[in-house]
């Protein structure tokens, strides 16, 4: 168990130290509600503007982390090779992806817990019945885009991979 939280607090501050993932992690979904919620572009009908966004900022906040930032890491260290080396070790790969996995978990409740807060912040009046609801969704995204993540890891070459990653972010 100490192999798998040391791994996991290896992933954990390899995304803290890369800018281009906490922008894709935390900037974008909260500068997105910040300003979305302050301009009137969006059709909402009588609703307020950060009732009608957050659920959404939170579902791209979710692809942000399970696809683009995991996909993008896991795709560049396969193509160094770190990822085979790594599952030499006494971690092992199922270890290395539960690691992965659970950095990912992790980040996300952080992701949620910012973002909640800038919308209660911005006037959200959130239903607390829903809260169950929404981790089930949260998690079966989180499934969904960390899997379509690590396929085109698992399959493109790392430039190849960051692109179609991003690609794919900008067309979702």
């Amino acid at each position: 168990m100490s192999v798998l939280f040391a791994q996991l607090k290896s992933e954990l501050r390899v995304i803290a130290r890369n800018g281009e993932q906490l922008l894709v992690i935390i900037g974008i979904p909260t500068i997105l509600l910040i300003f979305f919620s302050q301009v009137d572009v969006l059709p909402r009908g009588d609703q307020n503007a950060v009732d009608f966004l957050l659920p959404g900022i939170l579902a791209l906040a979710v692809m942000s982390t399970a696809m683009v930032s995991l996909g993008i890491a896991t795709g560049f260290e396969r193509s160094y090779g770190v990822l085979k080396r790594l599952g030499a070790t006494p971690l092992g790969t199922q270890r290395l992806v539960l690691a992965k996995c659970l950095a990912v978990v992790l980040v996300e409740v952080v992701q949620l817990l910012v973002l909640v807060g800038v919308g209660l912040i911005l006037g959200w009046r959130g239903d607390l019945g829903a809260v169950a609801p929404v981790v089930g969704a949260v998690l079966l995204g989180t499934l969904a885009f960390a899997g379509i993540g690590l396929t085109l890891a698992g399959t493109l070459r790392g430039e190849v991979n960051l692109a179609a990653q991003n690609g794919l972010y900008l067309v979702l």
